[in-house]
């Protein structure tokens, strides 16, 4: 037998390496500048520093605590990888080379870094809303991101989070050539003068021509356009870096691109900086670590309604979708009596169908703004002082939009999800009375708890603990499994036990046919709400295209804006009339239908009551007793060993599956609505045509006769039977992968007699100690 004299005995914990000793000493110094925790190995050194001077050491010590886990585990793999890889230095056969090989690169791939894996926050309001004011005061940064003021943000996206570096730094990334061109052409479209009219659609398009161009550029063709060479200085990279010293010095940096200046500002700016903003897709800031938001979050600005260019709108669906916690931002003042902030919870509440959305809440900004004598008239309570007055104000606000937030999630989520249950939909905060007492100093009126921005703090900081801890479990899991596996194969291999994949191959190829049949039950629930959705929507299209088209009536210029939509394939964003989706409209009685369905297969992000995730639990639980079975009736070797591998392996598999369906349900959902967007493309293109005289009258009949055509040729029919092709898709990618997974699993478990036997390396002390680090994050098991 062959062994390797640099391990321990049975029993012993692994000794985790320090800085500069094994193979790879200099990821473990780059991880010491990042600034991560030390390991247990270097505890007594760290104890003689100065701990104010690590701004981590303010963090929960939870995730303190995972961070000395994330560094032995990957001490634990180093070790690993480095034996295996003496190992694979030394002649054996191709099949042991092959099989060893795929275990080493599953432990080399498991991430360096898995806390720092981000956890996105979407503030998702309009302008003047109040996120900027509400970051800076949650990150404890004063005036960092320029505030709404006389001039409007750009509609870009704008993500922040922390860095290692101590320089504030932003990126500015800019449209493409080819994107810009896509714009610039329906840009010209909209400026056309007709019957000397002049609107806000059209003053933008100027406006956007004439700052990448120059002034009157806004009189020439869209080909004369592209042959012109922009008046501003375009980066071939289409990315600008700014760096600063601080908040305040990177914010007057970044002010000049990413606000909209008057025609002066631009002007009298002699380097062209604000004359860029037409071409800003999305921005990205990083700041240094901060004692008050935890590591890896990412926050995300999402402007309220979108964006009229194609590509940036795209963004803003996709930041929706991605953002594990959506906090729609909407100030005092604008949320009693205005609906903005409904309309965008509903399009918050659909990143819980389409997206990685797990928790949602209404934040209500300048919350400290009160007149109080009105209040009093209104209320006709006794209220002593303007204190208490914003207090009383501010619960009733609460009281009655978390109603509203609770009625509206019900309608599209099961009674029991968790967003349900929580104690707080709502929250009510102020910037300014936060700083009261820190930078200025006018006399404060609200405590820094009623201003609610530490309520914010703690929320963060439980949300991502929790995310933190499930991502740990899920790599020591999958690392435990290779090396329980690695460790077992050292045990001599018989030769009946080939038979074993043989003979139960069989029965686990018919527990993947039960796993499609159930999935097929499963999607089965959905057919009668599809069918329902669609009949409604074939009765109501023609009032919902009407809904959009009597927006005229509200003001002028709506031809030139109904325009635009055609040319933007159906989707445009106004800034006057708002969000224009006639393919959503469309779609919108069927989804509201189906929501409830849809959500019960689903559920938020695969939780334990979503019909789907119990048909992968039956499935799962399935594997391993027939497994069990196999093992103990071939009386393979170091079964407990064996049967610890394949209970983790399918584990393992069964979450990767989740996470394909978590990505592949956004193309299910969103099916509906591309299919109707596709089928009206030539419709669009025809009504877009029209101009001059009585345009708006030929658009809109040209719009109801197109659509109507397409319905009774069985548009919606066809939007039906590709979302059914789509469930299809998505149970065959689950099954396929079930097959592979376990086929190669069976491989290396039932392996041909003496292909690895003791030639492989002793992995007994990581094994020890990878258990350890398993029993200290699942405690009660």
């Amino acid at each position: 037998m062959e062994q390797e004299n640099t391990v321990g005995k049975p029993g012993q914990k692994c000794a985790l390496r320090e800085p500069g000793q094994g193979k790879y000493p200099q990821r473990r110094r780059d991880r010491r500048r990042s600034g991560d925790a030390a390991s247990p190995a270097e505890t007594g050194r760290k104890k003689a520093c100065k701990r104010d001077t690590n701004p981590e050491d303010g963090r929960d010590e939870a995730l303190n605590e995972y961070k000395r886990m994330q560094n032995d585990l990957k001490d634990i793999l180093d070790q690993s990888v480095e034996k295996l890889l003496n190992f694979l230095s030394k002649p054996c056969p191709p099949e042991t080379k092959k099989g060893i090989t795929h275990l080493m690169k599953r432990l080399s791939g498991l991430k360096p870094d898995i806390l720092l894996d981000p956890v996105y926050i979407g503030l998702f309001g309009i302008t003047g809303a109040g996120k900027s004011s509400l970051l800076n005061a949650i990150m404890d940064k004063y005036l960092f991101l320029p505030v709404s003021g006389y001039s409007a943000c750009t509609s870009c996206v704008v993500q922040v989070n922390t860095s290692p570096s101590r320089v504030y730094e932003a990126k500015i990334h800019l449209l493409t050539d080819e994107e810009w061109k896509d714009e610039l052409k329906n840009l010209v479209a909209l400026v056309r003068v007709e019957e000397d009219e002049d609107d806000n659609e059209r003053r933008e398009a100027v406006s956007k021509i004439s700052a990448v161009y120059g002034e009157e550029a806004n009189t020439y063709s869209y080909e004369e356009l592209c042959r012109m060479k922009p008046v501003i200085s375009v980066p071939s990279s289409r990315c600008i870096i700014l760096k600063g010293t601080s908040g305040e010095d990177l914010s007057a940096k970044m002010a000049p691109y990413i606000r909209v200046q008057g025609k002066n500002d631009a002007a009298s700016t002699e380097d062209g900086k604000t004359r860029l903003w037409p071409l800003i897709k999305h921005v990205e800031v990083a700041v240094p670590r901060s004692q008050v938001v935890p590591e890896g979050v990412v926050f995300v600005d999402i402007p309220g309604t979108g964006d009229s260019n194609s590509k940036r709108d795209a963004m803003w669906k996709e930041n929706i979708n991605k953002c594990s916690v959506i906090w729609v931002v909407n100030s005092i003042e604008r949320i009693q009596g205005h609906k903005v902030h409904e309309t965008l919870l509903k399009e918050g509440m659909k990143a819980f169908q389409r997206g990685m959305c797990k928790d949602i809440s209404l934040v209500v900004t300048k919350s400290d703004q009160i007149d109080l004598e009105e209040y009093k008239r209104e209320s006709k309570e006794y209220v002593a002082n303007k204190h208490d007055g914003i207090l009383k104000r501010n619960k009733t606000v609460k009281q009655e939009k978390g109603e509203m937030m609770k009625k509206n999630l019900e309608k599209k989520l099961p009674a029991d999800s968790e967003v349900l249950q929580k104690a707080d939909l709502v929250y009510t905060v102020s910037a300014r009375e936060y700083w009261k007492g820190k930078t200025l100093s006018d006399e404060k009126i609200l405590s820094e708890e009623e201003t609610e921005i530490p309520k914010l703090r703690d929320y963060i900081q439980m949300f991502c603990t929790a995310q933190k801890r499930n991502i740990l479990k899920e790599y020591v899991s999958e690392a435990l499994s290779i090396l329980s596996l690695i460790q077992s194969l050292r045990c001599h291999q018989a030769a009946q036990y080939l038979g074993v994949r043989t003979t139960y191959w069989n029965d686990f190829m018919q527990k993947i046919i039960d796993l499609g049949k159930d999935i097929e039950t499963c999607f089965t629930s959905i057919e009668q709400p599809l069918r329902d959705g669609l009949n409604q929507a074939k009765r109501s299209y023609s009032r919902n295209i009407e809904k959009i088209f009597n927006q005229a009536n509200r003001q002028q210029g709506f031809h030139r804006t109904l325009r635009a939509v055609c040319l933007k394939q159906g989707v445009y964003v106004s800034k006057v009339f708002g969000r224009i989706d006639i393919n959503s409209s469309l779609s919108q009685p069927i989804y509201e239908h189906i929501d409830m369905s849809f959500g019960n297969i689903f559920r938020i992000q695969m939780d334990e009551s979503s019909m789907l995730k119990n048909c992968l639990d039956r499935f799962q639980d399935a594997m391993k007793q027939q497994l069990q079975r196999a093992v103990v009736e071939y009386r393979v070797p170091d079964e407990s060993g064996k049967l610890n591998f394949l209970y983790q392996e399918i584990d393992l598999i069964v979450r990767e599956t989740e996470r394909i369906i978590l990505q592949k349900k956004a193309d299910i959902y969103n099916s509906l609505t591309t299919t109707i967007q596709k089928r009206l493309l030539p419709c669009y293109s025809d009504a877009a045509q029209n101009t001059g005289r009585l345009s708006y009258t030929r658009m809109t009949n040209s719009l109801n006769e197109g659509i109507k055509r397409e319905v009774e040729s069985g548009m919606f029919e066809k939007a039906q039977e590709n979302m059914k092709e789509e469930f299809q898709v998505l149970k065959m990618q689950i099954t396929s992968k079930m097959e592979k997974e376990f086929s190669d699993m069976l491989d290396l478990i039932f392996c041909p007699p003496d292909q690895f036997e003791s030639r492989l390396p002793d992995l007994w002390d990581q094994l020890s100690s990878m258990r350890t680090i398993h029993e200290r994050l699942n405690p009660a098991q």
